[in-house]
C-alpha cells in the first residue's frame, strides 16, 4: 500500500453505484461521493462560501459486487483508497485528465 497516497473520505453518494460485469473482466462499480462541509453549529444554515467536493469512486471485483448489492444513493459512507489518474480522449475530442479514487474499503456511517 502506497500510504503517501493513501486517503480516506467521508460523504454522500450521489447516485445508485454503476455496476459493471462484462465476460472476461473483473466486477467493477462505480460511484461519486460528494463531501460537504459540516455544520458549525446544530440547526445552523451552510455557509454559501464553502465548497463541495465530488469524487468519483471505483471498487473491484468482490467489493463492487458488495458495493453495488448493500449501498444506495444517500447513503453516508466512508471510503479509503487510492487517488488515481488517467488520460482519456473521446473520439473527435482533445484527451481530458481524469482523477478517482480506487477504493480499498467502503462502509455505512452509523
Amino acid at each position: 500500500m502506497n500510504l503517501a497516497n493513501h486517503t480516506t473520505l467521508i460523504g454522500s453518494l450521489l447516485r445508485d453505484p454503476e455496476y459493471y460485469q462484462a465476460p472476461g473482466a473483473p466486477a467493477r462499480a462505480k460511484f461519486t461521493l460528494l463531501q460537504r462541509p459540516r455544520l458549525a453549529e446544530a440547526g445552523q444554515p451552510r455557509d454559501p462560501q464553502a465548497r463541495q467536493l465530488t469524487v468519483r469512486c471505483v471498487a473491484w471485483r468482490d467489493l463492487a459486487d458488495k458495493t453495488a448489492a448493500t449501498l444506495r444513493a444517500n447513503d453516508r459512507v466512508i471510503v479509503v483508497g487510492q487517488l488515481t489518474q488517467r488520460v482519456h480522449q473521446p473520439p473527435g475530442e482533445s484527451p481530458r485528465l481524469l482523477v478517482e479514487l480506487t477504493v480499498e474499503a467502503i462502509g455505512t456511517l452509523l
